[in-house]
This record gives structure tokens, C-alpha cells and sequence, in this order.
């Protein structure tokens, strides 16, 4: 019975890995900055560089929408740019 237990858990935190974070927002005239931090914290992004001149505000209601999904809407939305400058590093930028 041990044995079955510890399968079925290792089984799950193996599956649990293998769901892709989400992303869920519900602003309104969200400050960019605020809402890239937001973004960062709930898809993992270890360091995201902002560029000085990112400034505006968008409204944004989404719930579990997968990180990859997410990320390119917002930035688009909010006329940025964002690259991948290594596995850990993001910057945005104005578009």
C-alpha cells in the first residue's frame, strides 16, 4: 500500500510539472510596469529587463491562459516588444 502511495504521487508531481504555467489578470488601466511584474511572477521568468521608456496602461481580464499564449497578447496590446535574450532573460521594450 506504501508502495502504491508513493507511485501515484510521484506520478502526479511528474504530471504537475508537465502543465504549462498560467496566467490569470483582471485589470483595468493596469500600469505596463505592474502588470510585466505580474506577468514574470506567474510564468516563472526568472529576470525580465524593462526597458526605461515602457509606459502605458492596458486592461486585461484573463484566467488560466498558458504563458505562451499570454505574454505575446499583452506585449502586443500594449505596443512592446519583448526577446529572449537567454533561457532565463526577457527584455521588452516600445515596439
Amino acid at each position: 500500500m506504501k508502495r502504491l502511495v508513493l507511485i501515484l504521487a510521484a506520478a502526479l508531481a511528474i504530471s504537475a510539472k508537465e502543465q504549462p504555467r498560467t496566467v490569470t489578470l483582471d485589470v483595468k488601466e493596469g500600469e505596463a510596469r505592474v502588470i510585466l511584474r505580474s506577468l514574470q511572477q506567474q510564468c516563472g521568468i526568472k529576470n525580465m529587463i524593462v526597458d526605461p521608456d515602457v509606459h502605458g496602461s492596458g486592461t486585461f481580464f484573463f484566467r488560466d491562459v498558458p504563458c505562451a499564449q499570454a505574454i505575446p497578447v499583452v506585449l502586443r496590446v500594449m505596443g512592446l516588444a519583448g526577446q529572449v535574450q537567454s533561457n532565463s532573460v526577457i527584455r521588452v521594450e516600445p515596439r
